[in-house]
């Protein structure tokens, strides 16, 4: 499990679980039906893992339900996380696999925001998406020197994207030298973009990196990365949090940088049963560990670096504490 400076959490064996949730509520799934929602459209990485856990996480449900996957990709995953909070039926027969700006959404106080993050049974997170901002080499930008003198150009949707909110708390806090051009109508039109020159960066999954042309030609140079902890695969790209000068603007940055943290988690609504709660946890927990679903995931070039429920709460609880001035002052950065 990914451990971000935020404690080992403790994960209960099952027979524990369900020796404290009882035989009755064991077989409460049987013949019945999950829905997961997905708060995207199909076709992306968020896609490809609920359609996965579709598959492999029954198995490890008592009573082996069916799990169907619904999509609700609509105002940004606002409307799942707003139908899971204030619609879905409240018996644990309806999950979703919630965008990772969820929380980060209600700390910046968003007008579409209709659920209370600290509310949700979080069921856990399957993989972080480690945002990272590349700079094509023809740039000129080829390192926080260069970008601390020249001005890069990247493209954006707009200003609830996470292509939008890195650097311009880069530029806005720390001084780094960016235009922002916002209207793409996603991150593969930035991509194009980016491809025929029109921008000269972007942010996006490192993973999605890896898998592009331009960084098998050895095109892109990578200048930070947002999150609490430096990835593997990038040992000399410096986190977000690393370039702070003082404890309130490292606040701020571990603030901006929990999407990429808590990476595509899985929440059930705020009246679930807590016996059914606990089911979900363990079954999710077992999932995380069924070598199965950690071979799809590994072909489909996905990473398995599962947090446990309780390790996604605490850090929920941890950015809804941030305190209001360092909010607000995060929101006049980003223009909220």
């Amino acid at each position: 499990m990914r451990n971000f400076g935020i404690g080992r959490a403790v994960v209960a064996a099952l027979a524990i679980v369900f020796g404290c949730v009882g035989g009755a509520a064991a077989s409460d799934y049987k013949g019945s039906t999950i829905t997961l929602i997905v708060a995207t459209g199909p076709g992306g990485g968020y896609a490809q893992v609920g359609q996965l856990l579709a598959r492999h996480m029954p198995k490890h449900v008592p009573g082996h339900p069916t799990m169907i996957v619904q999509f609700q990709p609509a105002a940004g995953g606002l409307q799942a996380a707003n139908y899971l909070y204030n619609a879905a039926p409240q018996d644990g027969s309806v999950i979703a696999l919630l965008r990772n700006s969820t929380t980060f959404g209600q700390a910046m106080k968003l007008s579409g925001v209709k659920y209370d993050a600290a509310k949700f049974h979080w069921i856990g997170s399957v993989e972080p998406v480690i945002n990272v901002l590349g700079a094509r080499k023809n740039s000129g930008v080829m390192s926080l020197a260069d970008l601390a003198k020249k001005e890069l150009i990247v493209g954006a949707a707009g200003k609830l994207d996470t292509l939008y909110i890195f650097p311009t708390v880069m530029q806005k806090m720390l001084g780094y030298k960016f235009k922002v051009v916002t209207g793409y109508r996603g991150t593969n039109d930035v991509f194009a973009a980016l491809d025929r020159n029109e921008v000269g960066g972007m942010v996006q999954p490192y993973d999605n990196w890896e898998r592009s042309h331009l960084h098998r030609q050895g095109e892109m140079s990578y200048l930070a990365q947002f999150s609490y902890e430096r990835i593997k695969r990038l040992p000399n790209t410096p986190t977000m949090v690393e370039l702070a000068k003082n404890p309130d603007e490292r606040r701020i940055l571990r603030l901006v940088s929990v999407p990429s943290v808590l990476g595509r988690n899985i929440a059930a609504p705020p009246k679930a049963p807590k016996d059914r709660v606990a089911i979900l946890r363990a079954a999710f927990n077992a999932t995380m560990k069924d070598e199965a679903f950690i071979s799809e995931m590994h072909r489909g070039n996905r990473s398995v670096e599962p947090l446990t429920g309780e390790a996604v709460e605490k850090m929920v609880g941890e950015v809804l504490s941030t305190p209001d001035a360092l909010i607000e002052r995060t929101r006049s950065y980003l223009g909220y």
